[in-house]
């Protein structure tokens, strides 16, 4: 996946940074697209704990990285570091992308999240046949968590028109969210008590190896809603499994972070990604996930 063999001076350096790092799929994802594109570079995995965040962005100035992925739990800090920044990051107080001046090494900040979730929730309520009234279909939404992936989602969401109600473990947390996108905040207790139109899981909670966990109990589940999880290793979370039994229509995290990397690839090489190839790549890692399991 590396090509370490064919590594050159002249070899771009990408990567993802991250705490934990090992259950990314963006360097499958990454060396797929610029393998098939005919791209010089390489995309690496970088383990970075989250009070080294600082150390790490100032030194990487001096190394030879042209781009870099942000994730948990980086994505709100990392705003902080940079010498300017895309639409749309200075509102959402979040970022998920980093560009490297190759001259100046002027570090430039993006959020590729906000269109990419929505698009994927269009995308897949389009291909369910699914109609409501308003921009998106959808009235109102529950969020769960308030990280940097509930705030680009909410911030796209409010966009749509659509109302947003914040539930995390942090009231504190949830309440700064809700009064970015003018939403409202329930208890993380409380979040089962209120119908929704849609419920969207944008917590680790699902995540691989902890795949039995669930952030949403299936008795609260109705078959009007829609189901969001933007965990997608693995891609059939208990979440969506118990969504789909249920007659919920379901958006998975795989569709979301397809987009989202590409929407980084356009930014890194200039050129249209490979789409195709990455949600393969993407589709076949959590395939051989689940079978390992």
């Amino acid at each position: 996946m590396y090509r370490y063999d064919a590594i050159t001076p002249s070899t771009k350096v990408y990567g993802v940074i991250a705490d934990p790092v090992g259950h990314s799929l963006s360097p499958v994802v990454h060396n797929a697209a610029c393998a098939a594109a005919g791209i010089d570079a390489v995309y690496l995995p970088f383990l970075v704990p989250k009070g080294h965040l600082g150390d790490v962005l100032k030194n990487s100035k001096r190394w030879p990285l042209a781009g870099l992925s942000v994730t948990i739990p980086h994505k709100e800090n990392v705003v902080g570091f940079a010498s300017s920044q895309g639409d749309s990051v200075e509102e959402i107080g979040a970022a998920n992308t980093i560009s490297f001046d190759d001259e100046t090494r002027a570090m430039k900040v993006f959020n590729t999240d906000v269109t990419a979730a929505v698009a994927a929730i269009q995308a897949s309520l389009a291909a369910q046949e699914v109609g409501f009234g308003g921009r998106l279909g959808l009235k109102t939404v529950l969020i769960l968590g308030a990280g940097g992936a509930a705030r680009a989602i909410a911030f796209g969401l409010k966009q749509q028109g659509v109302e947003v109600t914040i539930a995390s473990r942090t009231v504190e947390r949830s309440q700064t969210l809700a009064e970015l996108v003018n939403g409202k905040v329930v208890e993380w207790s409380g979040r089962h008590r209120l119908p929704y139109d849609c419920v969207v899981n944008a917590t680790p909670i699902g995540m691989h190896p902890k795949v039995n966990e669930t952030p949403f109990e299936a008795k609260h589940l109705r078959p009007y809603m829609v189901v969001f999880d933007t965990v997608y290793n693995p891609e059939n979370t208990m979440l969506v499994k118990e969504a789909q039994d249920v007659g919920c229509k379901v958006v998975t995290g795989v569709e979301m972070f397809v987009r989202q990397a590409a929407e980084q690839f356009k930014i890194w090489h200039g050129q249209e990604p490979p789409e195709g190839v990455m949600r393969m790549a993407l589709k076949q890692a959590t395939s051989s996930v689940r079978i390992i399991e």
